[in-house]
């Protein structure tokens, strides 16, 4: 460019001998032919084209911002080990494709809150952590009306896109393991009875425990805390003290049934077998260290971002449905 004057998407697209509106499509990787993308990308690099964040966001109509939304009490958000990993993880998956995670914190229901955050965001689509299900949440999410993806699964009546582990196959698995290891009175503590994921892997354990014939001696749902844990796993001691194993639906429920053990004297493994979920950095704290699954946090978050990412600039959907596997991590609870 003459007198340093610095290109212009238009002199690019005048270079290219294509339109405006075309030339910044191919720049920001929008929907454009091959062989167009090509003389656009050579057009600008003739010219020493250096894009306009602000510009092709215009003419774009996109804020590359994503709004997570996690409807939870405030306190859960920040010391629940799977909420706290997932959301690292996603901010990272997101960064690198450059777009701006927005995190959209209410408590629970409070879906006036998160109808406000979502509308005012200027987001372009939303992650969903940690769905409680009610009729006024998923209503909130419908009303949105941008693309939307889950982390688990969503409920039957909520037709969207999402990643989740495979919460029943592992589940199945602990039931197995606890059966080989020759346990026949088997507890299943689980998380909050309002969201998927509990449900599918109470179903895991239920449905393997009735293949070898056996049924749980009782399923108690709270939230995934130590504390729930614990209190479920006295209640266990109390109706049913011939207990000898115990599917633990976290790593933190794990945490209290070890606790609760050890204050009735139970020895685990040799007395009590303990499996849980997650494997976070606590299951290696404890004694003995836990056996678990381990959830594919980076992966999850890496497939999510690449869901929600391509149906913004394709306007459809790669994928609606993607489950990982969970790895079963042995240790000495077992």
């Amino acid at each position: 460019m003459a007198n340093g004057q610095k290109a212009t998407i238009r002199d690019v697209a005048k270079r290219a001998g294509v339109a405006v509106s075309t030339a910044s499509r191919a720049l920001s990787h929008g929907s454009a032919s091959k062989a167009t993308r090509e003389k656009v990308f050579r057009a600008a690099g003739e010219l020493n084209f250096v894009p306009n964040p602000a510009a092709r966001q215009l003419m774009s109509g996109r804020s590359n911002i994503v709004a997570i939304a996690i409807p939870e009490h405030t306190d859960f958000i920040f010391r629940d080990m799977f909420v706290a990993g997932i959301l690292g993880e996603l901010s990272r998956a997101f960064s690198e494709r450059r777009m701006l995670p927005f995190l959209a914190l209410t408590e629970l229901q409070d879906t006036e809150s998160l109808e406000r955050l979502l509308r005012d965001s200027s987001a372009d689509g939303v992650v969903v952590l940690s769905f409680h299900y009610s009729r006024q949440l998923a209503q909130v999410f419908h009303d949105f009306d941008k693309p939307t993806v889950f982390i688990g699964r969503p409920f039957p009546r909520m037709r969207y896109p999402y990643v989740d582990v495979d919460n029943e196959g592992a589940a199945y698995c602990a039931a197995e393991l606890l059966v080989e290891r020759g346990r026949r009175n088997i507890g299943i503590i689980a998380g909050p009875d309002d969201m998927m994921a509990p449900k599918q892997r109470t179903m895991g354990c239920v449905n393997g425990l009735a293949d070898q014939g056996m049924k749980p001696l009782a399923v108690i749902s709270g939230e995934y805390t130590a504390e729930h844990g614990f209190e479920a796993c006295e209640r266990i001691l109390e109706q049913y003290p011939e207990v000898d194993g115990v599917f633990a639906q976290s790593d933190q429920i794990a945490v209290g049934v070890l606790q609760a053990l050890a204050k009735h004297g139970r020895q685990v493994p040799n007395d009590v077998s303990v499996i849980g979920f997650d494997d976070f950095p606590v299951a290696t704290m404890t004694n003995p260290k836990l056996t678990t699954f381990a959830q594919p946090l980076h992966d999850m978050a890496q497939v999510i971002a690449e869901m929600l990412c391509w149906r913004l600039e394709h306007g459809e959907w790669n994928t609606v449905a993607q489950v990982l596997p969970a790895s079963l991590i042995k240790r000495d609870s077992v």
